[in-house]
């Protein structure tokens, strides 16, 4: 059986993404802070993390500086899975109101990730573990698993609610 540990990213910053007014999926260009890069180097000292196989990754920038440090070092290769994305607010992907994000989060939370909503088109709960469950499985020759992820994406697997940037939990399937 595989163990999984998931991680959240490190600490983000916004700050740029805020400047150029980027909107929608330009949010998920934000690099983590000075402090994101020490809670990177941080969570290495985790004795359980070290005899680790794989990191994988998801494909946005907070995640991909995160797996990178973790990678360097843990001396440990990662890899690219796009489906570790973080959660779908709008599978149209055509929204470009922050607003709408947080109304359709607020939806998802109030409801346990359920969509009661005909007009609204976010990923349910359901969908998010279908989706990484598939990419983990690919998985399931390897030993110990990291996997550099989003707090929702946490949630939806282990139902933690709002993990901490940088905490780690194990997860098999």
């Amino acid at each position: 059986m595989t163990d999984f540990i998931l991680v959240r990213h490190a600490t983000p910053d916004y700050s740029i993404i805020d400047k150029r007014h980027y909107r929608a999926f330009g949010n998920d260009l934000a690099p983590i802070t000075k402090e994101g890069e020490n809670e990177a180097q941080k969570v290495c000292e985790k004795d359980f993390l070290k005899d680790a196989d794989l990191i994988l990754v998801s494909p946005y920038t907070r995640t991909l500086q995160t797996a990178a440090i973790m990678s360097k070092e843990l001396n440990i290769p990662f890899k690219v899975e796009i489906d570790l994305m973080e959660w779908i607010p709008d599978k149209t992907y055509m929204y470009d109101e922050y607003s709408k994000v947080v109304e359709w989060r607020k939806h998802y939370e109030e409801n346990n990730g359920k969509n009661t909503y005909p007009e609204d088109n976010f990923e349910e709960k359901e969908e998010i573990i279908t989706r990484v469950n598939n990419v983990l499985k690919n998985y399931t020759n390897y030993s110990k698993v990291i996997v550099v992820t989003h707090g929702m994406i946490i949630n939806a697997l282990t139902g933690i609610d709002k993990p901490i940037c940088t905490e780690t939990v194990h997860y098999t399937l």
